[in-house]
């Protein structure tokens, strides 16, 4: 089982090296994180953009056998399109100087996109540095779906646990997240998370063990749990949160980045091919745990 950021990279470097098609690749960030894949051993990078301006960006960084191909494009439209045609080809597509609803609307076409008939949903890994021994916890959905129903969260609990499993955890724990550990008829989240773990209790979501609704607490802490009095498998040992919509994802994610400066990184999953969308405020450390979380999931 792969516990952390830099067994991560070990566990790739053996593997050879991965394409990472970036759409725009005008991006300062983006090219320290693709020569850091280069220097580790497992990517190299293919270029989608303005190229004179990416061949500027390249320069100023010294050295640039990092990268394989610069594709020339005019504006983001052409971007986009360009980055998903070659990423059909192999390899992972990553967000650059681009605007994020550009290049998604790229991703989802129906004629020449990476859509499939699954949900996508963003899976976000974080570095658990709490005890001895670090450990990767996965959050979803902070990044794509809003407002999420039952069936969608099923599908977002089953992309999720598609992740756990290429970083090794057999039987994810799944904790369905909300601010009470009870069914509260006035808080849909807790009703979601009751309906989602009877599904699981009756074999109708497999290949991990879900319960909810838990706080965080109690699903993260062995402590937190007894004090409460749960029994569960999932309580103090969760390996996968699901939260109820995407503010709560995307505000814990952030404060595990900026307050806890944990390491972390994340993907798009339910796509032909694995798809980052970093934020435009990710430095590059950021940007390089991504890519090496996609090629994973791409193998």
């Amino acid at each position: 089982m792969i516990k952390s950021f830099k067994e991560l990279f070990a566990n790739l470097k053996t593997k050879g090296r991965e394409k990472i098609v970036v759409a725009g690749g005008e991006n300062i960030e983006t090219l320290k994180s693709l020569k850091d894949c280069y220097d580790y051993g497992f990517g190299e990078g293919v270029l989608v953009g303005d190229k004179a301006e990416i061949e500027k960006c390249i320069s100023s960084l010294g050295e640039g056998n990092y990268i394989k191909e610069i594709i020339e494009a005019k504006d983001d439209e052409d971007k986009a399109q360009k980055a998903v045609e070659k990423v059909r080809e192999g390899g992972t597509l990553l967000k650059g100087k681009i605007k994020t609803a550009t290049l998604l609307k790229a991703v989802l076409n129906k004629e020449w996109g990476l859509r499939t008939d699954k949900i996508v949903s963003d899976v976000f890994v974080f570095e658990d540095r709490r005890e001895k021994e670090p450990k990767l916890v996965l959050i979803s959905d902070g990044g794509v779906n809003i407002k999420p129903d039952v069936n969608t969260l099923v599908e977002i609990i089953n992309n999720a646990v598609v992740v756990a499993y290429k970083l090794g955890i057999e039987t994810p724990k799944v904790a369905l997240l909300a601010a009470v550990e009870t069914i509260n008829p006035d808080m849909e989240e807790t009703i979601k998370a009751g309906m989602i773990s009877k599904m699981n209790q009756r074999g109708q979501i497999t290949g991990c063990i879900i319960d909810g609704p838990l706080t965080l607490d109690n699903a993260i802490s062995e402590f937190a749990a007894q004090k409460k009095g749960i029994t569960s498998p999932v309580a103090g040992k969760a390996d996968i949160l699901i939260v109820p919509d995407i503010a709560a994802g995307n505000i814990f994610g952030k404060a595990l980045t900026y307050y806890a400066n944990y390491q972390t990184g994340h993907t798009l999953v339910g796509t032909k091919a694995p798809v980052i969308i970093p934020s435009r405020a990710d430095k590059s450390d950021v940007k390089f745990n991504c890519i090496a979380l996609s090629i994973l999931c791409n193998r």
